[in-house]
């Protein structure tokens, strides 16, 4: 199957009913999730939550992964910004894992507060493999054109 980068088509409806709380210091925590090359499903606008990656087997395995993946904290998030007519958000720290072997093509972030609700789906562009490494996800400037989530 396949996965496409987006901004999931729930969120937009689940921000106006503020299920999500992206706020400095009392915000809810974030994950992000690895999904596995050969993955069973398909991921992007459509995904909902983080069952739809375990609820397909498609969540990674390996030395160093663990299942739920990487989790900030309220104190990595950075505050929400406005620049003309669009908001933009991100986090501060770069999620990785040390001592890891493992391959992946993408990945999910989503609102482990909230029901695990999916915020993101990001494809890395084809299949990234560490092998007793370090695999870090080098975050985008947080600026409106560029930010994980944007609202233009």
């Amino acid at each position: 199957m396949a996965a496409t980068t987006a901004f999931p088509t729930s969120l937009k409806g689940e921000l106006p009913q503020a299920m999500h709380n992206f706020t400095t210091t009392t915000g809810n925590v974030f994950k992000v999730a690895l999904i596995r090359v050969s993955m069973a499903g398909t991921y992007g606008a459509g995904s909902t939550n983080y069952s739809n990656i375990t609820g397909n087997s498609d969540e990674v395995t390996g030395t160093g992964y663990t299942a739920g993946g990487y989790a900030w904290t309220a104190g990595q998030n950075t505050t929400p910004a406005t620049s003309g007519t669009g908001a933009f958000w991100s986090w501060s720290t770069n999620p990785s894992w040390t001592t890891a072997s493992f391959s992946t093509t993408a990945c999910m972030i989503y609102n482990s507060s909230s029901s695990n609700k999916a915020v993101y789906v990001g494809d890395f562009g084809g299949t990234q493999t560490v092998s007793s490494g370090t695999f870090t996800i080098v975050l985008p400037t947080n600026a409106l054109s560029t930010s994980i989530l944007q609202i233009n």
